[in-house]
């Protein structure tokens, strides 16, 4: 059964100690276990959020709010607002002067790396933006409070951007999830401490991914392709791919819930031509689009995997973002699904918890 915790609230990341870190309107929230609010932080806005953050349409279209998040510690988290980074510590409410990534770049997903063979622990991200032309890439490492170092840079001409990097304590090394179309959509394997980079699998949208789960069997993951059709794949230790579940959307973001491996899809249009007047004149969902709602896939290699859960996309264009269900970063210790829908009809913005 689904729960409404808290309206226009987006669930960023959990703590080490378990508790649940959101973000609603110039409050970051910290939540128990048990579903309590133990403590709220007011953080400065800017003037667009304090002008629009009322207005779920405007507030979409403008990305307001903070975005990615991950837990530096118990007290100490990072996230990104617009193009920088800042970090806020959870005891004394003080904000960062921030790191300033550059026009255009952001994080989609921030990563730990911690207790892989070969690399030193931390906190990694890639960036990701448009880039059509395909210009250089870079992976960032945090080094210390508001320093961060490029331990990578994918070269010109090779991907449009990163979507994750995920740690694999079975294999020692570092997945790179990259897209979007041709050879940059592609599955990478980086390890020595990012010095050996190699491209394993690319060149077909079944190769791109924003979601991935590694297992003793090899890599769940599951296809980001708007133009073509979704599944969950199981990538062996063979380097054999098979399909596990179909999907009927491309998949952006997934988490994990126990021993249970969590997929949502989106609803948004081809991708190939997302010009602003497109992504506001067309409501045209992608070949890989197979109905108008986003749902959530609940499930893992042996069970299979159920949908627990949809929403309908709004009617609202493509431009004031895509029909989604966001979750958040990092290890969820209960049996509690926290998400939020984005974009839809129902429950647009809000923070929902769902038994799993």
């Amino acid at each position: 059964m689904t729960k409404k915790l808290l309206k226009h609230t987006t669930p960023l990341c959990f703590l080490p100690n378990g508790n649940l870190i959101a973000y609603s309107k110039g409050s970051v929230i910290i939540i128990d276990k048990d579903d309590r609010i133990v403590k709220k932080i007011r953080i400065q806005r800017g003037w667009a959020e304090l002008l629009f953050s009322n207005f779920k349409p405007i507030s979409r279209l403008l990305r307001i709010g903070l975005r990615a998040s991950i837990a530096i510690s118990d007290n100490v988290i990072l996230f990104s607002r617009g193009n920088s980074l800042y970090e806020l510590d959870l005891i004394d409410g003080i904000v960062s002067s921030g790191f300033y990534l550059g026009r255009g770049i952001r994080p989609l997903n921030f990563t730990k790396i911690e207790g892989i063979k070969g690399f030193e622990d931390g906190v990694v991200f890639g960036g990701y933006l448009m880039n059509f032309e395909k210009e250089p890439v870079s992976i960032y490492k945090r080094y210390s409070r508001d320093k961060w170092k490029i331990v990578f840079t994918f070269e010109d001409g090779a991907i449009n951007h990163i979507h994750n990097i995920i740690p694999d304590r079975f294999r020692n090394c570092i997945w790179v999830l990259t897209g979007d179309f041709g050879e940059a959509s592609a599955i990478w394997k980086i390890s020595n401490d990012f010095s050996k980079v190699e491209k394993v699998l690319s060149n077909k949208q079944m190769y791109r991914s924003c979601a991935c789960f590694p297992i003793k069997e090899g890599l769940l993951y599951a296809t980001d392709a708007p133009f073509a059709n979704n599944f969950i794949y199981l990538l062996d230790n063979s380097l054999n791919v098979s399909p596990i579940s179909e999907l009927l959307g491309s998949c952006i973001y997934a988490c994990q819930v126990d021993n249970q491996f969590v997929f949502s899809t989106t609803v948004e249009p081809d991708g190939r031509d997302n010009t602003i007047i497109n992504l506001l004149s067309r409501k045209k969902r992608g070949a890989g689009i197979k109905d108008s709602y986003a749902h959530i896939y609940v499930g893992n290699l042996d069970k299979g995997f159920i949908e627990v859960y949809k929403e309908k996309k709004d009617l609202w264009p493509y431009l004031f973002q895509f029909g989604a269900f966001r979750f958040p970063c990092g290890d969820n210790k209960t049996r509690i699904l926290y998400f939020q829908p984005i974009a839809t009809n129902m429950h647009d913005l809000d923070l929902l918890s769902m038994r799993l």
